[in-house]
């Protein structure tokens, strides 16, 4: 629509109208919600079953109401299986490995983003095809290496290992990150007289909040369930995670045949609960992250 008057003539856009949303017949709309409760369903089942067991006296290998509501499972695996210091192992192990690769990437991923390398193209995809090796190919130079070194039964060799099997896909994340960040940001800090470093830590890193939530929610994650390395590196009792310890409950309360449902559930819920914890405290950080950080790969 355009308004003429004596003075100019302005020019007004009129959005077009809505369109209304086109309902679905009634069979439509019954198909559609009877997937959603089936896939809702399939995928909240062993949940459900999970923490249903943990607190059932008389736990079985399907969902059930429990017929006795008790603690006793929890009490059994901190009394008899020393489940406490594996938490311990793993809290420390997993936060230690988090700082790392957080510290790590996030300076590999700047100088991949921000300097001017030869090929760099080719040595991003050779970061990211590290990421291809199977890691059961690498277990015996590893441990080999490990051993070699000292780092056998020790934090410190469960902390670098951990580290290592996780930086090449957040590197490269990382970079893919920090390049959708405005180099404009640096250069006005620059013009402002900040250095290069004051620049990274109080311009860029604030803006890149949401892909350091990322590495870290992965890092922690990856290095809280990881447990082929800890099979590998750790046979002292004082020093097994709760991966291992949620192993050996197969082999030490029942064996294979008869698994004593109840400790196996009451250690995966203790075993599942931090790495729901850290996934709603970085949630919105870790998607903001997520999709800023696939832009322009």
């Amino acid at each position: 629509m355009t308004a003429v008057g004596p003075q100019a003539a302005v020019q007004v856009d009129i959005p077009p109208p809505i369109r209304p949303r086109e309902r679905g017949t009634p069979l439509e709309w019954a198909l559609m919600h009877l997937a959603f409760v089936a896939i809702a369903a399939f995928f909240l089942a062993p949940f459900v079953w999970l923490f249903a067991a943990a607190f059932d006296a008389e736990a079985t290998a399907y969902i059930r109401v429990p017929g006795r509501l008790t603690l006793d499972n929890f009490t059994y695996i901190f009394r008899e299986l020393a489940f406490a210091k594996a938490l311990a192992n793993s809290a420390i192990v997993a936060g230690a490995t988090t700082l790392l690769v957080v510290l790590t990437v996030t300076l590999a991923g700047y100088g991949l983003s921000r300097l001017e390398l030869r090929r760099k193209g080719w040595i991003t995809f050779a970061v990211l095809l590290l990421q291809t090796m199977p890691l059961s190919a690498t277990m015996v130079p590893i441990y080999g290496l490990a051993r070699l070194l000292g780092l056998r039964n020790s934090y410190l060799g469960l902390i670098l290992i951990h580290a290592a099997i996780e930086l090449p896909f957040l590197v490269w994340l990382m970079k893919g990150f920090f390049d959708s960040v405005p180099r404009q940001l640096e250069e006005a800090a620059w013009l402002d007289g900040r250095s290069k470093l004051r620049a990274l830590f109080e311009i860029v890193l604030p803006v890149a909040r949401p892909g350091i939530a990322v590495a870290a929610g992965l890092s922690f994650i990856s290095a809280w369930a990881e447990v082929l390395m800890v099979i590998i590196l750790v046979d002292k009792q004082d020093m097994k995670t709760v991966p291992l310890a949620f192993y050996e409950t197969f082999r030490t309360a029942g064996g294979y045949v008869e698994v004593q449902y109840g400790l196996v559930a009451a250690m995966g819920v203790l075993y599942l609960l931090p790495v729901m914890a850290v996934f709603f405290a970085t949630r919105r950080l870790m998607v903001r992250g997520l999709v800023s950080g696939t832009k322009g790969l």
